[in-house]
């Protein structure tokens, strides 16, 4: 069964016996009503003749008389206290008739009054009680044939208002039916293509309802699927170019050394060109995979991390290397003051991930500084930023926009010589996005690269980010920005 079907079959059913429900309770009360207030009216005149049948005579009057005399004395009395339309009964019998109908057995009314039907009429019928003389009353049957006829026009008019009713109801439903099941026949076509790999249409409902707000989460679902798509693809399309010149290298000096005579001085420089590339090969597969590892899962573990004892691990990992090619590296406050034995920046994250994205962004500054230099890492706990700053060659203006894509390098034989993959800065910028948080370069050729990462801020904080760069001179020289 269709779920239109089903809609109509079940508003029909409901909207049906509600007013069948409806309606009968309203025509019943109404009817009750008009029986009780015809009812009350007739008491009242049983008791004004009743008043009127008591001045014919006293107790004693009656007691004096025989049972003959009395009952014609009654008889009489009642005549002419009475109109047409009530008999006088003693006991269960009935001894004056003044009313069209025979009454049988006027014992059976029990309560105030009872509606009979007889015929074609509907008759109210009512006994009261005499004070005196004893086991003597009066019983009034009147027509209310007509208060009847009244509730059968109440319950046509009630009928015809249903039918007009529901039958307007069930158009509405039908159109509104008909507006869901459309807007869901769309969804479900957006659905199937997407599912067929067409991810450029898009769902457009006018609805400000919840059909809208699905309709806008597939929209978006299937815009961040293509982006997917299109960065995974520019991202093996990129790798397959940049890991052809490594293997091209591999396969060629390992060919000289299988059927080639070398020197051992020839043969030494072709394994370690070997080497080089080998580790090239193996830094960009192991950087490649945490990338394709967060296109695939969005969420990442989030827990309380110090980047202060991050920071740390890094400086002690590339403590050798600092030394060597003597780089100062500082982990200072935003205001230059060394970092205290205490002092933390918490921030929420996935630990693995944060030591990959300061590793990479410490390891290029390292690369950019060849030699000699300063990097300076400097940590804002208020606006929850980290600034990475270092004094080395720096970055062309026309080369920022593009040095996070994967792959990308400023210098492409500097960057193969210190077995750079371009892999470094794409990475990071993805972390940080994974974390909820932004990161912003900015550099000058010949002076420096400064890179900002802003971390989301708890809810409890209130004041908007800074700007680490106003102070202009972080290292000692001007920025031409």
């Amino acid at each position: 069964m269709k779920i239109r079907t089903k809609i109509t079959g079940l508003a029909a059913a409901v909207l049906l016996g509600a007013c069948a429900a409806c309606g009968t309770f309203a025509v019943n009360q109404y009817m009750n009503v008009s029986i009780e207030k015809l009812a009350a009216v007739e008491m009242e005149k049983l008791e004004l003749a009743e008043r009127v049948f008591s001045q014919i005579g006293t107790r004693e009057d009656f007691d004096k008389m025989g049972e003959l005399a009395r009952d014609a004395y009654l008889k009489y009395q009642f005549e002419q206290c009475y109109q047409e339309g009530y008999a006088l009964l003693k006991g269960k019998v009935c001894i004056k008739n003044m009313t069209d109908y025979e009454i049988l057995a006027p014992e059976a009314l029990q309560d105030t009054y009872a509606v009979q039907k007889l015929g074609e009429k509907y008759l109210l019928i009512m006994k009261r009680e005499l004070p005196y003389p004893r086991d003597f009353g009066v019983m009034s049957v009147k027509d209310i044939t007509s208060t009847w006829e009244e509730g059968r026009e109440q319950v046509w008019g009630y009928i015809c208002v249903f039918t007009f009713v529901f039958a307007v109801s069930m158009v509405i439903v039908a159109a509104v039916t008909r507006h869901i099941l459309r807007a869901l026949e769309e969804l479900q076509a957006q659905a199937e293509r997407i599912q067929g790999g067409d991810f450029n249409s898009k769902v457009t409902l006018t609805a400000r309802d919840e059909l809208k707000e699905l309709s806008d989460s597939l929209n978006r679902m299937s815009d961040q699927i293509r982006q997917q798509i299109e960065d995974l693809e520019l991202l093996l399309g990129a790798m397959a170019h940049e890991m052809k010149t490594p293997l091209t290298s591999i396969m060629g000096y390992a060919d000289s050394l299988l059927h080639v005579r070398l020197s051992d001085r020839q043969r030494e420089q072709s394994l370690e060109a070997i080497y080089r590339s080998a580790g090239r090969l193996n830094e960009m597969s192991g950087k490649l995979m945490q990338l394709i590892g967060l296109y695939e899962n969005q969420e990442i573990e989030s827990r309380q991390v110090d980047l202060v004892q991050v920071l740390e691990s890094i400086r002690e990992e590339n403590r050798e290397k600092l030394k060597e090619e003597t780089i100062s590296f500082h982990i200072v406050q935003k205001d230059g003051s060394k970092i205290q034995g205490t002092s933390t920046m918490m921030v929420e994250g996935d630990r693995l991930l944060l030591t990959s994205l300061f590793g990479n962004l410490i390891s290029n500054s390292i690369k950019a500084l060849d030699g000699f230099g300063e990097i300076r890492v400097a940590l804002d706990s208020q606006t929850r930023i980290v600034c990475v700053e270092d004094s080395g060659r720096g970055i062309p203006v026309e080369d920022l926009p593009h040095v996070t894509k994967a792959f990308y390098m400023v210098d492409r034989s500097r960057s193969r010589r210190q077995q750079g993959a371009g892999l470094g800065l794409a990475l990071a910028e993805r972390i940080v996005r994974a974390h909820g948080g932004a990161m912003e370069i900015e550099s000058c050729l010949g002076k420096g690269t400064k890179v900002i990462v802003k971390f989301p801020k708890k809810s409890e904080d209130t004041e908007v980010f800074t700007n680490l760069l106003q102070d202009g001179n972080d290292l000692g020289r001007p920025y031409l920005l």
